[in-house]
């Protein structure tokens, strides 16, 4: 029997200015679309020339007439395409990825070669948006084995381009789940005064008031080449920049965007380790906090994940320490990019945030002990109290091109502004997280940087009616109207007569 023909068709290009930010779509008429045997949402392979690229496929009965086709901005740049030229559209054939998707949805474990097929499909973005949310899913409820965790990560590592800073290589990272969490602005500087390498790339805010990247960008740049960052590292020993424009582990990267829309992230432990990995890192703390609104609430789950973390990474030649820190409430007295990076500078000048300074120089402190350094957690005070790490920290400001003589007066906060008080005397004993997470973002953040919450009370102060708790800060009125009705409808400071213990040590345990 003769071999059937795969289906094709040339169209004429018709328009190439919509933008998917980097999607790759296109749209055919209705009919035409028909012809192919193809449905919305599935894949069409489209070529013009020595270039070919597979493509998401939408159709129209009115916007597009038969015999033309819309290539959206991304594919047209990839096929050297303009309106007018005649591209081949051809059926893109099934994948054996989606078979293996399916496996897992019905409980099987995975091997190597079928997750480095999903993960080159991915890549490929020959699996659409559904097919990727129906195995995020399928990951979720069925879990996955340690194998399958350490074939995600190497699958993610083989994907990508490497940096190599050669020798130790330090850095840390935060699971998230704590507002406020701003950390690393100390911990780099303390690690880089130490005579230590760590070129630290950090993410920005999807869900969160203000990530990594949106706080050091306040004061300085944070997109650069690998090989501008190579020459910061170099001048300085240490970075703090955004890993999205070096395009580090980019599996991973589309692998988030169908993770924050769903709520979930089981491929946690690759996501964190295949970039540390790529980046070069040998020494690594992973700060894992603890507390009643965060991603882990019990020590047992924490225990549990350590150990999956630390098995990966022994795997992957990675030397981890995992830190459980105290997450009950927001770190530091703020919460914003602005009034994050605020805050930074005034405790580097006056030790403002005692118990920020005491979490960054606990990680610091293992990282320096992990480098072979004695007394970590002392040295890293040391460094902190002297003024080296603040010295250190404006010099990587300057080098990132930021104002290196920048002052906390020179951060400015939203226009609009409200401050909440205490209805009673008492003692501060509880602070619901999640409301002021969400409070701050119907505020602006992170969009606008300048959208912010500075707090005035911590758990175990004393408050007298009409003291201030925080205040919400905004660039629009309306904003602030919207945040103020979750905030007078939410007890975000629970005040009691019986005083709990002010928070001394904000690391609980370690686990290596």
């Amino acid at each position: 029997m003769k071999k059937q023909e795969p289906i094709e068709m040339k169209l004429v290009v018709k328009n190439t200015s919509l933008d998917a930010q980097e999607k790759t779509i296109v749209i055919l008429n209705q009919e035409d679309l028909a012809a192919l045997g193809v449905f919305p949402m599935n894949r069409v392979i489209v070529k013009k020339g020595a270039y070919d690229i597979t493509c998401i496929v939408n159709s129209s009965k009115e916007f597009v007439k038969r015999g033309e086709i819309i290539l959206y901005r991304e594919v047209a740049k990839e096929l050297r395409a303009s309106p007018g030229d005649r591209v081949l559209v051809t059926p893109r054939p099934e994948l054996e990825s989606k078979k293996f998707i399916h496996e897992k949805i019905n409980g099987k474990e995975l091997n190597y070669e079928k997750i480095k097929s999903i993960t080159d499909d991915l890549l490929e973005r020959n699996l659409n948006d559904l097919e990727l949310a129906a195995l995020i899913t399928a990951l979720k409820i069925r879990g996955m084995s340690k194998k399958e965790v350490y074939y995600f990560t190497k699958a993610m590592v083989e994907t990508s381009k490497r940096m190599n800073f050669y020798g130790k290589v330090m850095d840390k990272h935060s699971i998230g789940g704590v507002p406020g969490d701003k950390t690393t602005l100390l911990v780099v500087p303390i690690v880089a005064a130490a005579g230590l390498r760590i070129p630290k790339t950090s993410s920005r805010s999807i869900t969160s008031p203000a990530g990594t990247a949106d706080r050091m960008e306040v004061l300085a740049n944070v997109e650069f080449s690998a090989e501008e960052i190579e020459n910061i590292v170099k001048k300085t020993k240490g970075c703090i920049v955004w890993g999205g424009a070096l395009e580090l582990a980019p599996a991973d990267d589309l692998f988030i965007e169908i993770e924050h829309p769903l709520s979930m992230d089981p491929l946690l432990i690759p996501s964190v380790l295949a970039k540390k990995k790529v980046m070069g890192s040998n020494f690594v703390v992973i700060d894992i906090p603890l507390g009643h609104y965060t991603k882990v609430t019990s020590m047992n789950n924490a225990k549990e994940l350590a150990r999956k973390f630390i098995d990966v990474g022994k795997k992957l030649g990675i030397t981890l320490k995992i830190l459980v820190s105290y997450g009950e409430q927001p770190i530091g007295h703020s919460i914003g990019a602005n009034a994050e990076a605020k805050d930074v500078l005034e405790t580097f000048a006056t030790h403002k945030s005692p118990d920020l300074i005491d979490k960054a120089t606990s990680l610091a402190g293992e990282l320096l002990e992990m480098a072979g350094k004695k007394n970590g957690k002392k040295l890293a005070l040391e460094i902190f109290n002297s003024g080296k790490a603040e010295k250190k920290f404006r010099e990587i400001i300057a080098a990132q091109g930021g104002n290196p003589d920048i002052q906390p007066k020179d951060i400015m906060l939203g226009p609009k502004r409200e401050t909440i008080r205490a209805k009673k005397k008492g003692f501060v004993v509880a602070v619901n997280n999640a409301a002021l997470v969400e409070a701050c973002k119907i505020a602006g953040a992170p969009e606008n940087k300048a959208a912010c919450i500075e707090l005035y009370k911590k758990i175990g102060d004393t408050v007298k009616k009409g003291d201030p708790l925080f205040t919400i800060y905004s660039a629009k009125t309306h904003k602030i109207n919207e945040a103020m009705k979750l905030i007078d409808q939410t007890r975000i400071f629970e005040i009691s007569k019986k005083r709990r213990a002010p928070v001394k040590n904000m690391v609980l345990t370690v686990f290596s």
